[in-house]
Formats: structure tokens, sequence, C-alpha cells
């Protein structure tokens, strides 16, 4: 693959000043995700001919990846399950829509894992064909990484959009619980489901961000969060660092590229406060396997019952543990997950009165098969608490694989968090960079 898509504000900038014309980057990409597929494998469907908006708007000659739980009328949505093969919808989710609006070209549907559970697709690490891109939101990390598109659309119930960021050296962004309206989008489990971005710059997420946000009559689940959606940038560079990662232990490289990072911050200005999470978000990753397992159970019951050889083994295995919980567990994990919420918010604001955590996307670089798609201890927390987290590339490991920073800021702090975390990616040493995919 030789075509690197320019990042959104480089097509931007081409197209205002007349240098290039929107169906000039739509169709580059179409061919690049093309010649990509017997290799990269990250879409799952693309259509015969390149697909390209005319819409004079924001995003004229953005070509996006859409993951393939979420709606798109034009094409397929499958969910990289049997069960629904050659599935229509009626009409958009609210995001593509928006998008569309916007001027975006929805250029093909990226590989999920089945149902966005861990039943892996077949697409594979750009950087290195013999390891895991993550998931479940695997072909929309590996098309931004792989120069493909510039923007790519995710969902994370755990660390699905952080995780395979950080794994194939791109930026992901999983905003506050809700800021993304997820109609028409496949539920995993409503009450920790995010629809988030990937893209080359923290500054091109930010500024999608601004176009696809707010709320939708037809995403009805109440948000969790405590306070209101903010619109301010960053005022502070005070910064907390974790004495023990949410998620377990690190690899030596993965602390290391923490460690050097927070040094580089401190050198510039910010203020990094060595910390200790309140005890009880230790077991947010349990409380989110309760809340899993009861609304996996009640949306995808029904196939397993009807259809149990079209459904994989850890999704029917899902389902039965959710049934089997009593009610009043899953009522009690509600409680305490908005009560957690704002103890936790409180914990960062006022307490700590930090303006952000720096912490681990993952334990290091990406496991090696396409079995697994990583741990999503590191980025569980976040998301059953519902706050904004973006990860930026921070470097690579030993084996040649990229390594991630997450921030993770107050709920509804959206801006400032990404604000900050455009400061932070100026001064990773990270060279914004596109995989050229290898065996190994």
């Amino acid at each position: 693959m030789t075509y690197v898509c320019p990042t959104i504000a480089e097509i931007r900038a081409a197209v205002a000043s007349g240098e290039s014309s929107p169906e000039q980057f739509v169709i580059q990409s179409f061919d690049a995700a093309q010649a990509s597929q017997a290799e990269l494998h990250a879409f799952q469907y693309l259509p015969d001919t390149a697909p390209v908006n005319r819409a004079e708007a924001a995003l004229a000659g953005v070509a996006v990846a859409v993951k393939d739980i979420i709606d798109t009328a034009d094409m397929p949505t499958e969910f990289n399950s049997p069960a629904y093969a050659g599935r229509r919808p009626g009409q958009d989710a609210c995001v593509v829509a928006r998008l569309r609006a916007a001027g975006a070209t929805i250029l093909g549907k990226s590989v999920t894992t089945e149902f966005a559970f861990r039943h892996p697709g077949p697409t594979v690490n750009p950087w290195n064909s013999a390891y895991t891109p993550g998931g479940s939101s695997s072909g929309s990390a590996a098309a931004v990484s792989a120069g493909i598109v510039p923007l790519a659309l995710g969902t994370q119930t755990q660390g699905s959009v952080i995780r395979p960021a950080a794994y194939c050296g791109v930026v992901g962004f999983k905003p506050t619980y809700g800021t993304i309206a997820r109609t028409g989008v496949l539920p995993l489990a409503w009450s920790l489901d995010h629809v988030g971005l990937f893209a080359r710059t923290v500054a091109d997420a930010a500024y999608v961000l601004r176009l696809v946000a707010g709320t939708d009559a037809g995403d009805p689940h109440a948000s969790h969060v405590p306070g209101t959606v903010t619109v301010e940038k960053a005022t502070g560079r005070r910064i907390g660092m974790l004495t023990k990662q949410a998620g377990g232990a690190l690899e030596p490289a993965q602390q290391a590229a923490l460690d050097a990072l927070a040094e580089r911050l401190s050198h510039d200005g910010a203020e990094i406060v060595m910390v200790d999470l309140p005890a009880e978000i230790f077991d947010t990753p349990r409380h989110a396997l309760t809340l899993m397992g009861v609304e996996a159970a009640i949306t995808h019951g029904e196939l397993v019952d009807r259809s149990p050889e079209l459904v994989s083994a850890p999704m029917r295995e899902l389902v039965a543990q959710g049934r089997a919980l009593p009610a009043t567990d899953y009522a009690m994990t509600k409680v305490l997950q908005g009560r957690m919420a704002h103890r936790f918010d409180r914990w960062l604001r006022e307490t700590m009165a930090l303006d952000a955590l720096l912490v681990a996307p993952a334990s290091g670089e990406p496991p090696r098969g396409l079995d697994f798609t990583g741990d999503a201890s590191f980025c569980a927390p976040w998301t059953f608490l519902g706050v904004p987290a973006v990860t930026v590339p921070a470097g690579f490991g030993p084996m040649g694989l990229p390594l991630g920073a997450q921030l993770v800021g107050a709920a509804n702090g959206d801006v400032a968090l990404l604000d900050l975390a455009e400061w932070v990616e100026q001064r990773t040493g990270w060279k914004t960079g596109v995989a050229a995919i290898s065996a190994q």
C-alpha cells in the first residue's frame, strides 16, 4: 500500500483552496481500501464503485469507515454474524446521518468482532500481520492506521475504541457516555455502550466531535454521569499518574513509555501528581460484566434460543451468564454505577483537583495471533463510569509495535480533555505515520 490519506485538516485545506476536489480524496481512499483487502481485511463491505458525497460541507472529501454494528441505509450491516447475513437497514444510524450531512462519504463497513463481543474477525494489525489489531472495532482502527481513511467510527462497551487505537498507533476517542447518540447502533450493553472515533490526530477527532455530538430521541437510555456538557477548553495541566494501574501490571516497555511521557510533560510545564485510585474503581470490570451479561441476554437471547449454531460460543456463554444473574444483582449494579460515577467525578475534580489522569490503554503491545483481541481491563473502569477517554500513540515496544498513552477526564469535559490531549500529543515524540503491513 503506497497511498497515505491526509488528515482531515489537510483535506479541508486542500478542498477549500481548490488544490484538490473532494472526489479525488474519496476515490484514492476507495482504491487503497480495495488494494489492501487481501492483506489487511479491514472491511466487511465495500461497494463496487467509490461512493462520493457531493455535499459542499465541513467534511467534504473525508472518507469514513463505519463499524459494522452501526446502521447504514445504503450498505449492509451484518454485525459479523451469519444470522444477519445480507441485512439491509432501513435508515442510517444517527451518527452516520450527521456525518453525511456534514459532507463526509461513508466508504464502507469495517470489520467488527461478532456483535462487538469477543469472537474476532479476520483483520490483522497493520504494523505486523501476525498480531491482533485489537477489538471489537478491529477494522476501524486498522483502516486509519494503514492510511486508508482519516476517520472511522467505532464503539466501546469495555475497551473497544481505546485498546485497538493504542495497538494500531492511532488516536482513539471515547466521549462521555451518551455524547454521541447510539440510535441505529446495535447494543451489546446499553448501560455501557459508547460511540467513539478513530483519527490520525487529536485535532481531527475534536473537529468531528463538534459535528456529530448530540442527543437523539431514538436513543432513550438516560445518562448516569453527573453534570452537563461543557465546551470550555483546558485551563490547567495538573495530571494524575497512578501508583497502581486499574487493569493490573504493565509490560516494562509500556511503563517506560508512560514514565518518559510524564517526565516530558513535567519539563514542559505540567504538574504531575502521583495518586491512588479510590479502591472501588478496581471492582468496576466485575460490575461491568454484570451489566453486560444481563443486557446482552436481553438483546441476543432470542437469537441464541432460536439458532444457537449461528452464534459464537463466547456470546452464548455471555447470554447464559446474564440469565443466571439474580435481578437484584443487576438492579444493585445499576444503582452502584450512578453513585460511583458521581463519587469519581468529585474525587477527580475536587478532592484531587486534576485535569486528567494519564494511564495505560493496555498492558503493552498487542498479543500475537488473531484469536484474542487483548485485555480490556485498562479501559473498562472509565467506560463503566462513563467518563471521556482518549489515547494517543506514545512509542513502540520491543516487537516494534505501537504503544499508547490514555488520558481520562471528568464527565462532560470532553472539549477540555481533547484540548489537553492535543498538547500532550505534541510532546510524545511520535511522528504521524502509517503502518506498512509486514509478517513476522
